[in-house]
């Protein structure tokens, strides 16, 4: 009995020695704040998509009104009516020039220019008093072979016997000095040709004033 005893106090003082588990501790305060590090050394991340466009912004005020200009100053203005036709009669003429240098023919004081165009003879006259000139009229060989030039085929010139059959005058009524027809010619064909054109080559034919042949224009300069 005795040593049961023994066994039991041996078992109480070992077990005696090994401790229960005591409570968690209190959590401590915070520590100082760091210093703030290097900037890291990856990609940079893409940028993102832009804002939504701001309200328009608030009209400004008008401006105030600028001083009114100069009046204008017309030179030909002042002279009236006769200055206004003498300026229009020296761009007219600066204009004949212009043209007769570059598509006319020029002999003496006479300027000889083609329309190109094929039209009667009525239409013709109407056509050069438009440009304050006349049906073309030959005085001379040389004025004929100047329209000759001027014109691309048959044109009409400014002779007729419309008035008297068989007696040819020019435009102001006058009898002609100078005649360069063709042989055979002029022969009245049909009994209604009574004006007259001049040939590729020169020569002269009458012919129905109706008819269409080119239209070229004396201009005195």
């Amino acid at each position: 009995m005795e040593g049961n005893v023994k066994e039991n106090n041996a078992d109480y003082k070992a077990g005696d020695c090994l401790g229960l588990n005591g409570f968690p501790g209190k959590d401590g305060h915070d520590g100082a704040k760091g210093e703030k590090g290097e900037p890291g050394e990856g990609l940079r991340g893409l940028q993102g998509p832009p804002g939504k466009v701001g309200p328009p912004a608030t009209p400004g005020t008008k401006g105030a009104v600028g001083p009114k200009g100069d009046p204008g100053v017309c030179p030909v203005c002042g002279a009236g009516k006769a200055g206004r036709e003498e300026s229009l009669q020296s761009e007219l003429e600066q204009i004949k020039k212009w043209m007769f240098f570059f598509l006319g023919k020029k002999v003496g004081q006479k300027f000889f220019l083609s329309s190109n165009a094929k039209m009667s003879f009525d239409r013709v006259k109407a056509l050069c008093a438009q440009f304050q000139a006349s049906v073309a009229t030959p005085k001379n060989a040389e004025e004929n072979r100047a329209i000759r030039n001027a014109a691309h085929e048959g044109a009409f010139l400014g002779i007729t016997d419309e008035k008297n059959e068989g007696q040819f005058v020019d435009m102001a009524g006058s009898a002609l000095t100078y005649t360069n027809w063709n042989l055979g010619e002029p022969n009245n064909a049909n009994a209604e040709e009574d004006c007259v054109i001049l040939l590729s080559d020169g020569k002269w034919n009458d012919v129905s004033c109706s008819t269409s042949f080119e239209a070229v224009c004396e201009f005195s300069v």
